[in-house]
């Protein structure tokens, strides 16, 4: 037969691995917040050929001189490994926070000593006496019964706030992405201005040369040889603008990348064949959930709907278990020795019967926090959203757009080579060439600035739709 004192202490063990296993969850159930979008993107003009996000393979990037310059950015930035730093410290602190539901247990040796005088008692004639006691505590240990589940709640709220920060800090390294590769195009940009500016220059210094000789025969007014300095200053000013700029992008770019950039980097014009997706009209809203800060939105949604367990639980009595074992002796010679060995075991159940109103203040908040997330959430869907339209209308109408500035282009190259022979021909002066020549750099600059909103369009695409694949 089983001793009645085996069998409670069976069952109490038996009650107290239940209330472990199966304690309350007091969370409210999460449901990830409805938004009212369209299925799809749909633009107006959008090409056909064009592959949707899901049908994307390989790298967005696939030049080899942005691939260079990214991965040099990647290992290089401060800001990225500063990010890093941060997520590693979130990791372990969420680490930390992960085992806060395990028993603290500490090893403790204590040495305690108490001397009394003679003659403290009136009744009685004592001598003086000095106390020594030696204690070694080998288990002394102490934990919360997570029954209503609140430290699960603060682990999962925890644990979603480092995947948060994980998630943001894969939205920094995308937006690091976009700025460094547009940063590096607007540099190619502004050196072709800067060439177009130089050729300007040099034909507006042949135009002022030649009125010069004309004013000087007589057959130029004053007023005439005054606009063609102007002419020239405008020129020269334009040219220094184009080289303060240019000099401008080359400072961004190694703040960007953060480290020397090589020469063969910039070997390359901007009509190079630069080769980004196209994406076409179709292309599922749901690509959106594939965004770092919609993925960090949601994980702050959920973590705030876990603390909102926290504060639940808080209403509920908490048990906390304490444990202690050792050896206690007044001499140390015979500590861990029979006969001097001592346990406590100490379960304490705390209500909470009055705070002020500090645990409802505490849950409202908790409530608030969690409305603000879900708004919060909503808010960067739509804006998602509107970012993932305009790029893509952006893109379709600058890629029309540039096609028809080349087109413009090419016929001003005609223009010019039967200028030129008219010239030859001498129907007309070097005069009216070069001004032919002028005109036809402007062309030559509206194409090439076209061209570049397309590309940094292109590059935009790359950051709205979450970066997937970057090189």
């Amino acid at each position: 037969m089983v001793p009645v004192s085996i069998k409670l202490y069976t069952s109490a063990i038996t009650v107290i691995t239940s209330l472990l296993l199966s304690g309350c969850n007091l969370e409210p159930a999460y449901h990830r917040p409805e938004t009212t979008l369209p299925a799809s993107w749909s633009y107006k003009d959008s090409p056909a050929e064009g592959v949707n996000t899901q049908a994307l393979s390989g790298p967005f990037f696939s030049d080899s001189k942005l691939q260079q310059l990214i991965k040099l950015t990647i290992e290089n930035n401060k800001d990225l490994e500063l990010a890093a730093l941060n997520l590693k410290k979130s990791g372990v602190q969420h680490g930390v926070d992960n085992l806060s539901w395990l028993p603290g247990i500490n090893l403790t040796a204590e040495k305690s000593a108490a001397h009394e005088p003679a003659g403290i008692f009136e009744s009685v004639i004592t001598s003086p006496v000095t106390y020594h006691q030696y204690d070694v505590k080998l288990v002394s240990a102490s934990w919360e019964v997570d029954f209503w589940g609140r430290l699960r709640s603060l682990r999962e709220a925890s644990l979603n706030d480092y995947l948060s920060a994980a998630a943001g800090s894969r939205s920094l390294k995308i937006s690091l992405i976009e700025q460094v590769v547009s940063a590096y195009l607007k540099y190619i940009n502004d050196r072709e201005d800067m060439a177009i500016a130089c050729q300007k220059l040099k034909n507006t210094l042949q135009l002022r040369h030649m009125q010069q000789q004309a004013f000087s025969a007589g057959g130029l007014t004053k007023n005439t040889l005054m606009d063609a300095d102007n002419a020239v200053n405008d020129a020269q000013s334009a040219l220094l603008q184009t080289k303060l700029q240019a000099q401008q992008d080359i400072n961004l770019l190694q703040l960007l990348v953060g480290a020397p950039l090589p020469d063969s980097l910039f070997n390359v014009s901007l009509d190079h064949n630069w080769t980004f997706p196209l994406l076409k009209a179709g292309t599922p809203s749901a690509v959106l959930l594939k965004r770092p800060d919609i993925i960090a939105a949601e994980y702050q949604l959920k973590a705030a709907n876990a603390r909102i367990g926290a504060a639940r639980a808080a209403f509920f009595p908490s048990i906390s278990l304490t444990a202690e074992g050792g050896s206690s002796t007044a001499a140390m010679s015979q500590l861990l020795s029979g006969g001097t060995a001592y346990w406590n075991f100490v379960p304490t159940i705390t209500l909470p019967v009055f705070d002020g109103g500090k645990n409802q203040g505490n849950l409202s908040l908790a409530e608030l926090n969690n409305k603000i997330e879900i708004v919060n959430y909503q808010k960067a869907i739509k804006q998602a959203f509107r970012e993932v339209s305009d790029a893509l209308a952006g893109q379709s109408s600058l890629n029309r757009l540039f096609i028809q500035t080349a087109k413009l282009y090419d016929t001003g190259k005609e223009q010019y080579r039967m200028t030129e022979k008219t010239r030859d021909a001498g129907q007309i002066s070097n005069e009216d060439l070069l001004i032919k020549n002028n005109d036809l750099l402007t062309l030559r600059k509206q194409m090439f600035d076209v061209r570049f909103k397309y590309l940094i369009q292109s590059v935009k695409l790359f950051s709205v739709i979450g970066g997937d694949n970057a090189i």
